[in-house]
């Protein structure tokens, strides 16, 4: 079975020689290289989907952002029971970053929080989208929410 599978690339350009003979590599392709999340690391994994520059909502998205970006920090000290594995399941629903990468990158899209209603943040594991609400000042307040978000969601193979 090993030898039809080296033929088997070996017959696309003699790819399976190319791999023994740069074995290093290839590592990441062949074996489990799993590497803790850290922040640059996940924040490098997003793309945010602001509104125009200069509107109302652009400036409510870069509050909740700044919050975003302590709620991280929070994360990388370990002040927070929450993990970016936890938010990178939540939002995309893999608990690791493939190796060649996601086929578009996840994003953070936003939403305006009706008066007297109390949305929490929300994901599309399909569309691998993150939605905050906007206009979110206070790190504790995102901390709260998101994990409240996280931790009640039912996630995979879980319901």
């Amino acid at each position: 079975m090993v030898n039809q599978f080296t033929e088997g690339m070996n017959a696309f350009g003699k790819l399976w020689d190319l791999v023994r003979n740069n074995w290093i590599a290839f590592l990441p392709c062949f074996t489990n290289m799993r590497t803790p999340l850290t922040k640059s690391s996940f924040k490098a994994i997003f793309k945010y989907e602001y509104s125009p520059r200069g509107t109302n909502h652009r400036e409510k998205e870069e509050d909740t952002i700044y919050s975003w970006e302590l709620v991280l920090n929070l994360i990388e000290d370990k002040l927070t029971e929450l993990t970016f594995e936890d938010l990178l399941i939540f939002i995309t629903g893999a608990d690791e970053v493939p190796t060649l990468g996601f086929p578009n990158k996840p994003s953070i899209d936003f939403y305006t929080q009706e008066a007297g209603v109390r949305r929490l943040p929300y994901a599309s594991t399909c569309a691998m989208t993150l939605f905050l609400p906007r206009g979110i000042t206070e790190e504790q307040e995102l901390h709260n929410i998101l994990n409240q978000s996280v931790k009640d969601s039912w996630g995979f193979l879980k319901v």
